[in-house]
């Protein structure tokens, strides 16, 4: 070895580097292991809850209109409008989801369209706390604005211990039950 010649100093680690790895692995481990064997339920004992859940395109509210065949030409194909009667684009119309229980109303939301220029569909998801037993529930999902449209839904549910049967609402079938799981 010259003067002046650099030593690379060496790569491995300390043993009390180690040791502190070692350490906090163990702990990470621990904490998951206890964790993971600590009891969870979904719905508490003696409860049910009912689950909402729906994807929905509402019509436009703010509609822009293509109005002349050369603004329609102007598009690429894939973009041009089947219907030019239809609006073309702009903002789209809340809806509202109403649930009611044996009469009693539940639940009312609004809900805005997803999107920077509310342009997008809908998405919820809701649970609606029950007490056992058999029970009338009504969904209603409805738009607001000019043509405005609505989709209900009635049914006899029986709510048992732990039960969460779901509702579901999609463009096409409309409402459908699913049963308590």
């Amino acid at each position: 070895m010259t003067a002046g010649a650099r030593v690379v100093p060496s790569r491995r680690p300390r043993p009390a580097r180690i040791a502190g790895f070692a350490a906090l692995l163990v702990a990470v481990s621990w904490s998951l292991g206890t964790f993971s064997a600590w009891p969870w339920t979904a719905t508490a004992p003696g409860e049910a809850v009912l689950r909402v859940s729906l994807r929905h395109v509402t019509g436009f509210s703010g509609a822009v209109q293509l109005s002349t065949p050369e603004e329609i030409a102007k598009l690429p194909p894939h973009m041009r409008p089947k219907d030019a009667t239809l609006p073309a684009t702009g903002r789209r119309a809340d809806a509202t989801l109403t649930v009611a229980i044996d009469g009693t109303r539940a639940l009312e939301r609004l809900y805005r369209p997803t999107g920077l220029r509310h342009d997008g569909p809908i998405y919820a998801y809701e649970e609606v706390a029950m007490t056992l037993g058999r029970h009338a529930v009504t969904v209603r999902l409805a738009d607001s604005g000019p043509g405005a449209r609505e989709w209900s839904l009635t049914r006899e549910i029986e709510f048992k211990t732990g039960s969460a049967p779901l509702l579901e609402y999609s463009m096409g079938p409309g409402w459908q039950a699913e049963p308590a799981r």
